[in-house]
């Protein structure tokens, strides 16, 4: 009787496990094809040579952003909207002509108290490059600090959500 009690609970642990994992697969294959894809349409369009990572960006307009180098070994950031029609609508930034994300977020550190920081990326809103800063305060209230790219300018905040 013991056995079958330790079988069915092992049974039923690793079908928990099982189902679990299946799930979170299955949420984040939106993400990762969107990833996909858009590395590829940028090295499809010459725009990069080599694709260091993409990562998914939801500001006003919903792109992914995507990392690496081009010919020359500049490393740049190429905003790709799925909706863009042309290659030559996607915008492209050298990293090097901007502030990094260590810089915005010490811009952010120096005014407001980060308790737990959740992400820093790089985004565009209004046609212009900014660095998202995501970060839960002391009274553990989610806070977005948007900070410009080009000067390190704060653009826009929106706080205690």
């Amino acid at each position: 009787m013991v056995n079958w009690i330790k079988f069915f609970v092992i049974f039923l642990f690793t079908l928990t496990v099982a189902f679990t994992s299946f799930v979170f697969y299955k949420a984040y294959q939106p993400a990762s094809t969107l990833k996909e894809n858009a590395t590829n349409r940028v090295l499809d369009a010459g725009l990069l040579v080599e694709a260091d990572r993409a990562e998914v960006y939801n500001g006003t307009t919903s792109l992914t952003v995507v990392y690496g180098k081009d010919e020359k070994g500049v490393s740049k950031a190429v905003f790709v909207n799925e909706k863009a029609k042309s290659d030559e609508d996607l915008n492209v930034i050298a990293l090097k002509k901007g502030i990094t994300a260590k810089q915005a977020l010490s811009s952010v550190k120096q005014e407001m108290n980060v308790n737990k920081l959740i992400h820093v990326k790089l985004g565009e809103e209004d046609d212009a490059a900014v660095w998202e800063v995501a970060f839960k305060n002391e009274a553990n209230k989610l806070n977005y600090v948007y900070v410009s790219f080009s000067d390190g300018q704060w653009q826009k905040r929106i706080l205690n959500l």
